[in-house]
């Protein structure tokens, strides 16, 4: 049951946007959550840089999604991560439709796409590799931006590069960041109107994958529940009486914490007694 609960808890946990983005939104009447959907095709990568290692053709290549305020240079939010998926001659296909909402419309907020490589290790875990990344602009004023199919060049490096102070209040990475040649990305980004009547169902600021099992919603035999989302039937109860132990209670962690910190001070040898025991093994 606790490592039920511990999985949960991972699952759930969400990273908060700075709370000066919240304030500015709010200011600027920014106050309604939009719905968005963010199709992710493939990435084609000619010249994909390249670490040979032992079962190199047993690697696969994952998709990292995250949200960046890079006014304030914080991710947040939560990091949504693809099934693997081979490389076939230089194109990785991953066909992958993500939804979000958000009320932080702002130029400041972007999505941050990362490639990863895994590689399985003897001991049957995998070594992830970062082979670039790209920024996608969610919110723009350029006509070129519009809805439509687009591409999105990969850079060199790690979505932490975004982090270095030379890129603080920086509007345009392009200039500033090295585009590895003949790699990007091709995608679809659309407002979804339809996400409005379940986003009570969805944490704000989280990108979601419409295949996800989402609680309240009807499965969909396109299995993309988002796509045209139809809520579950709602059935009243009524609750007696509700009770909850949280364990171990404050009076228990005392007593474990005394029981502890006496069994350490007897376990612990001072330095006196450990002088005299020195002098005694030279006696």
């Amino acid at each position: 049951m606790a490592a039920g609960w511990n999985e949960v808890f991972e699952r759930s946990r969400v990273v908060p946007p700075p709370c000066q983005t919240v304030r500015l939104a709010v200011e600027s009447h920014l106050t309604e959550s939009h719905g968005f959907q963010l199709s992710l095709s493939r990435l084609t990568a000619a010249h994909l840089p390249q670490e040979k290692s032992e079962g190199e053709q047993d690697v696969t290549y994952q998709l990292r999604v995250t949200l960046f305020d890079r006014n304030h240079q914080q991710f947040f939010g939560k990091t949504w991560k693809s099934s693997p998926q081979k490389m076939k001659t230089t194109k990785i296909s991953f066909n992958e439709v993500l939804y979000l909402h958000t009320s932080l419309r702002l130029l400041s907020t972007v999505v941050v796409l990362e490639l990863v490589s895994l590689s399985p290790r003897p001991d049957g875990s995998q070594q992830a590799l970062g082979r670039g990344f790209a920024v996608l602009e969610l919110f723009t004023n350029r006509p070129e931006a519009a809805d439509g199919d687009r591409r999105l060049n990969l850079h060199h490096g790690s979505p932490r590069s975004l982090l270095h102070p030379l890129l603080k209040d920086t509007v345009e990475y392009s200039s500033l960041l090295k585009t590895i040649d003949g790699a990007h990305f091709e995608y679809v980004l659309k407002n979804h109107q339809a996400l409005v009547s379940v986003m009570h169902l969805l944490p704000e600021n989280v990108l979601i994958s419409g295949n996800e099992n989402i609680p309240g919603l009807a499965t969909s035999p396109t299995g993309d529940a988002l796509l045209r989302p139809q809520l579950l039937k709602m059935l009243p109860f009524t609750l007696n009486k509700l009770t909850i132990s949280l364990q171990p209670s404050l009076e228990k962690f005392e007593s474990q914490l005394l029981q502890l910190i006496n069994a350490d001070c007897h376990n612990t040898v001072r330095p006196s007694q450990h002088i005299l025991s020195l002098d005694s093994n030279c006696t």
